[in-house]
């Protein structure tokens, strides 16, 4: 299915689904104009049963920058892989679903927007987990900051790869503390994907 926006195509077992998915991704791909984020190639979001990391198997989503396909795993599978092990699994699927397009759409396009540049892990995790909260709707992101309290305005030192690896939902919720802080927000991930601003290594 070509979404109706013609730089995004979806496939799912579905027609609904595919629906689901270009409508989830064109609104992501808005905010992250807002941003300063550019797509320049076309995009394929693939709904799949169950989406595949070639290192590390199972997965929620990924985006392939070679093949230019974003592929993520369907809502109601979603679920019994964040149960007892994530916050997000107190969420609607659907919300759930939505927010990881924006999340993986971060990456896909954080890599079009600045091909010469190398963004790092944490700045790439950074961008990705700003856009995956600011997808959910307001209640549903204040849950998700309460489950893993992070006082304003976050911390710079916690934005490392290492914090995301062994704690996923509290680098996130700091994350976006750090966005929204004064001075930072848009311009932050701007002057990231110009390569302008690492973050401290610890």
């Amino acid at each position: 299915m070509t979404c109706a926006d013609p730089g995004l195509s979806a496939s799912a077992r579905s027609a609904a689904l595919a629906a689901e998915a270009c409508a989830a991704g064109t609104e992501a791909k808005r905010a992250l104009a807002a941003c300063g984020l550019a797509q320049t190639q076309p995009i394929r979001i693939a709904v799949v049963e169950q989406a595949m990391h070639p290192s590390f198997g199972a997965c929620l989503a990924i985006y392939d920058v070679r093949a230019g396909c974003l592929e993520i795993t369907e809502p109601d599978r979603i679920a019994p892989m964040l149960a007892g092990k994530d916050a997000r699994a107190d969420l609607p699927a659907e919300e759930v679903f939505d927010a990881l397009i924006a999340h993986e759409l971060a990456h896909a396009l954080v890599a079009q927007s600045a091909p010469e540049i190398r963004v790092g892990p944490a700045e790439q995790e950074f961008i990705a987990n700003v856009f995956e909260m600011m997808a959910l709707p307001p209640r549903s992101r204040e849950l998700m900051l309460s489950a893993h309290p992070v006082d304003p305005p976050g911390s710079l030192s916690v934005v490392h790869a290492s914090v995301y690896v062994l704690a996923p939902r509290a680098f996130a919720n700091n994350a976006w503390r750090v966005f929204e802080a004064e001075g930072n927000g848009c311009a932050l991930v701007q002057r990231i994907i110009a390569g302008e601003y690492r973050f401290p290594a610890r």
